[in-house]
Parts: C-alpha cells; structure tokens; sequence
C-alpha cells in the first residue's frame, strides 16, 4: 500500500518496526472453508459434531471434549500461521521488526504462547493503578505468557504496553509508577512501551496538554509537572532494561501447559517460595529442547531440572512419547498421568501408541516415584513435593509473598 511505494515510509529506512496492539476485535472463530480444513487436518467430519459449539454434549461428554480440543487447535493453527505468521512474512519482506501484544488465550480460544514465536519482540502490558479488580489486575493481562513465549523461542527482548489506565487524574508521578515498573521487571519484563507519549506541539491548547482519549493512559508529556525530572527516570529505567536483557534467565520448573488448549493458567498460582517457572506448550516441547546434563535446555542455553505437568488431563502419544525419552536422558518429571487422550483423531492406533507410553511413563500407577533411564517420573503434581525429593535448593531464602526477585546468568556465573 502507501507505505511501500514511492517516497512511503519505508524508504530509506524511516519506518523501522510494526506494532500490533492487543486483539481488541472480538472472537473470531469461523472462516471461509474452515469445515474442509477442520475434515483435512482430523480426518473426521466438523459438521458432523456443530451442536458441541454451541454447548451440546454430543456421543458423551469425554468425546466433546477431545472434539472441542480439536477445533481450538484448527483454529489457533490458522491464527499462528495465516494472521501472525503472514505479518511476519511481509514485514521480513519489507525489512521491518514486529511486535506482537496479547491476543491467543486472551480473548480467542489457542495456544497462549505459539503466536509469540513469529514476532522479533513478544509485548505484554500492565496497567496502572495495580488492582484486583477485572481492569489492573494481574488475571486481565497476564505477563507470563509473553515471557516464557520470548524464553521458549529465543527472543532477548520482551515488551510491555506499561502504565495503562483508565482513571486518567494527573496525580501520578515517578515513584509511584516506578513500583508498577520494578513488580514488571521481577515478573519478566525487560522493556516498557509508554502508554502514552502523545505529541504536544502547543503549549496554549488545552493545558497540561492532550493525552490518549480524555481518561486513558498515564499523561509522558512536556507539561507535566514532574517533566524535568523525567530523565532520572527513564535512565532508570534504561539501565534495568539493559540489565534485564543480559545474560540467561534462570528458572528451576517447566510447567507444561497441556495439549488441550482449553485454558491460561491462574498467574498468582501457589508456588514454592524462591522458586521460578516458566510455561511451555507443545510446539515447544516437541521442536525446541533437548536434554544437556539432566536437564531440558533451549537451543539458546535457558535450563530446566523439572519438567511438571500442570492439570494435563489428556494428552497426545507423541507429547508422551517425547517426554518419555526427555526422562530417559535424565530428566526430572513430576505429574499425575493422563485419564484421557486429548485428540478425537487417530482410532486405535492412537489409542495404543497412548496406552503404551502412559504405562511406560507411570507403570500401573501404584508408585510414587519410577525410575526411567537416567530420569525419574514423580506420580504427583505436587511440585513442592518434587522440588524437596531432588533437592533443589531454593534460589533465594523467601519468606514473605512480597517480596520481588528474578534470577539472571551470565556465563559462569550462578
């Protein structure tokens, strides 16, 4: 369009990245032909099982399920590659960077992290006051998703839409948001986006000046009182963003997300005091990581010592398949096992290839730990349990829920 022709603004580099801001743009979940493709990708008929959309049960609740799991992977399989991984391609084509703010998992049913894997810069936001109401809250836009997308895909920088707001009062100031900002940076973050930074050309217009809207976002703008005193702040934050993105983040537990799709995990999940985790979905699991020394370790040198299967209740043979031979090189795995296959797909052969790697994974169940290979299989999700049994220290001495900490390496270092 405008932007590459002639004198656009992609010439001579003056536009140098795309932003696309969070998916405000409802649900979107049928396309043109998408039964065909659905019949394509699972060898069964879409039609065949519609009312299970609208909240039937059709053949039995277990079968929708699997069913439901099935579709939401059609659909977030197209999202990835059709939406995210188109802008990629043109933005590759026209030299650009791409960020990508919350979208999958958020408001559409997919995968909450694969989307990330096609941005230079995966984006999350935060809003400011900090609150446990729907708005401001950690559970309206959680950051963990876009911190262990860019982990789990090899992208140094992870973003944020910072200091949002609807209760625009001109009150705010330095430190106070520098709070919001340090509580961001313990969670992940490495890089703030201002909401807002609007352009004042005119002083005499409408003074302290024009902001987003008339309420939204935190007024970064020339007339505000505490302007010249902005610079201490932004070198502030600078130089934690330049620490932030040194070295590796270090975090003792994977959580395995599941392949079922059907949910984001609660962000203030009860966790063992001083130690970290990150999430992990199937394309990551499958295509990324490897076993070094007993421990799953991304091609980018990120390590974990336990794998852990949060609320997995059903999974694919070739998950399992996977994480039997992660546990043969000498990883820790912790997690009940599966009651069920997650995909309507694949008959019986699918339904044996499960069998046989639950069986080896967990035996007949009776135990509490197994021994595979070079690894353990722990039969608990008790990851605290795990953790003590290992004997994974701690990577701080926590006693209080307050207090904020993150873990980064940098060559030998601990």
């Amino acid at each position: 369009g405008r932007l590459i022709k002639g004198d656009g603004a992609l010439k001579d580099g003056l536009l140098q990245g795309v932003l696309l801001d969070s998916w405000e743009c409802k649900t979107q979940t049928w396309t043109t032909d998408l039964d065909k493709i659905f019949d394509n990708q699972w060898s069964y008929a879409l039609r065949s099982r519609l009312p299970a959309l609208f909240g039937y049960v059709v053949d039995n609740p277990e079968n929708t399920a699997r069913f439901l799991r099935d579709w939401r992977v059609t659909l977030n399989d197209l999202l990835v590659e059709n939406f995210f991984g188109e802008i990629k391609k043109l933005a590759d084509e026209n030299g650009l960077t791409v960020s990508f703010e919350t979208a999958s998992g958020d408001v559409f049913p997919g995968d909450i992290l694969e989307y990330y894997k096609h941005a230079d810069v995966p984006m999350c936001e935060f809003w400011q006051p900090r609150s446990d109401s729907f708005v401001g809250s950690i559970e309206f836009k959680p950051v963990r998703p876009a911190v262990s997308a860019a982990r789990g895909y090899g992208k140094k920088r992870v973003a944020a839409e910072a200091f949002t707001s609807f209760n625009l009062t001109w009150d705010e100031h330095p430190r106070f948001l520098k709070d919001i900002a340090d509580d961001h940076f313990a969670k992940g973050v490495t890089h703030l986006v201002f909401h807002t930074y609007t352009h004042n050309p005119r002083t005499d217009f409408l003074p302290p000046g024009t902001s987003f809207g008339t309420k939204i976002g935190t007024p970064f703008l020339r007339l505000q009182t505490w302007w010249q005193h902005m610079p201490l702040f932004t070198d502030y934050l600078a130089r934690c963003n330049y620490m932030l993105e040194t070295g590796n983040p270090v975090s003792d537990v994977l959580m395995y997300l599941g392949d079922e799709q059907n949910h984001k995990p609660p962000q203030l999940l009860p966790f063992p005091e001083g130690y970290s985790y990150d999430y992990c979905n199937p394309d990551i699991l499958l295509n990324r990581l490897s076993v070094k020394n007993g421990k799953l370790v991304t091609p980018e040198g990120i390590q974990y010592r336990v794998l852990w299967l949060y609320d997995c209740r059903r999974m694919l043979p070739e998950t399992l398949e996977k994480i039997a031979s992660f546990v043969e090189a000498g990883v820790i795995l912790a997690g009940d096992a599966p009651s069920g296959i997650a995909t309507l797909s694949g008959g019986d052969e699918t339904k044996l290839r499960f069998d046989k790697a639950v069986g080896k994974l967990w035996g007949d169940g009776s135990k509490n730990m197994l021994t595979l290979g070079k690894g353990k299989v722990y039969n608990t999700s008790d990851i605290a349990t795990v953790l003590t049994a290992e004997n994974i220290p701690p990577d701080i001495l926590a006693h209080s829920p307050d207090l904020r900490w993150l873990h980064r390496q940098t060559g030998e270092s601990g």
